[in-house]
């Protein structure tokens, strides 16, 4: 086991995460080091999976996509998560929908050095690990600006 692995699984075992899968706001799929499949819950009761690969993790932030898990491939675009910031984070135009949009993604970092200044909480931090960038992900989803599509 790498040690990345290895600190991955300790943030997953964390008493903060197993408190929001028993809530019901996220939950472990699978774990198939580099990535880690988690669903997350969507105002409504959408449920969002998101592939995260955590090459180099957790001295590197992790990036994800928005995962369809029985074609096992990225979700088609037009079913991403939309409406106000919803769609500015999850945007399937930035990096092809390879990443997410979002201050704590290794892909969208770079570039965006405001961004320590306009939302140093979603800065990634070793520390916080995964669970940071999950938090993060499961506050948009929970926003008023995201469109019901069973409305």
């Amino acid at each position: 086991m790498t040690s990345g692995m290895a600190a991955l699984e300790a943030h997953l075992a964390s008493g903060r995460f197993r408190a929001g899968a028993a809530k019901g706001r996220w939950k472990l799929l699978e774990l198939q080091w580099p990535f880690a499949f988690i669903d997350v819950l969507a105002r409504g009761g959408r449920r969002v999976v998101l592939r995260f690969d955590c090459t180099g993790y957790p001295e590197a932030a992790p990036t994800a996509t928005v995962w369809d898990r029985a074609a096992r491939c990225q979700l088609a675009a037009a079913s991403w998560p939309r409406g106000g910031r919803v769609s500015q984070v999850f945007n399937p135009g930035w990096k092809g929908g390879t990443a997410l949009y979002i201050p704590c993604d290794r892909e969208s970092i770079p570039g965006h050095s405001q961004w320590a200044g306009e939302h140093p909480w979603l800065m990634w931090c070793p520390a916080r690990g995964l669970l940071q960038y999950i938090e993060a992900v499961s506050e948009i989803l929970q926003s008023s600006e995201l469109i019901d599509e069973a409305a």
